[in-house]
């Protein structure tokens, strides 16, 4: 099983706009990464988001470079959820996914994954970068991490 670990492209201040949506900058991030990942062949069955505005738009742009376009809202990915009850409920779906959520929540999840300690901090996740896990004996691995600098400039 393949999980690819998102978080949201870089939104508006709650001043600017109460939802949150996704910053022109937020925007053209996400649309760099799809990009240097469609181009690389990835490609996921389905995407999961968190609900909230950024997420939605984030999940949207991934969708349209990456997937047949199947989104859906789950619960348990706010920022401060419990990240051992998530990771339950991705091992109930027990397939390829991209989750589309937020910090603190996605960085305790890939350190919960991968070492077993949600506090471990394994990886120092950036909006629209997304970090690759694939399983292995035990748990999951990092496979990889793209972060926007890394295509913003192709």
């Amino acid at each position: 099983m393949i999980l690819y670990l998102v978080q949201h492209g870089k939104a508006l201040s709650k001043e600017v706009d109460p939802d949150r949506s996704l910053s022109v900058e937020g925007r053209s991030e996400v649309e760099a990464v799809a990009n240097c990942l469609a181009r690389a062949g990835v490609s996921v069955p389905r995407i999961y988001h968190s609900g909230k505005t950024r997420a939605a738009q984030t999940a949207r742009i991934l969708a349209d470079k990456l997937t047949n376009g199947h989104i859906e809202v789950q619960s348990g990915m706010a920022p401060n959820d419990d990240v051992a009850a998530f990771a339950s409920v991705i091992e109930g779906k027990n397939r390829d996914a991209l989750y589309v959520g937020h910090l603190p929540h996605l960085g305790k999840l890939a350190s919960l994954l991968t070492t077993g300690d949600e506090r471990a901090n394994i990886a120092g996740i950036v909006n629209a970068g997304i970090l690759c896990l694939g399983t292995c004996p035990g748990g999951y691995r990092i496979e990889w991490y793209i972060t926007p600098s890394l295509c913003v400039n192709e």
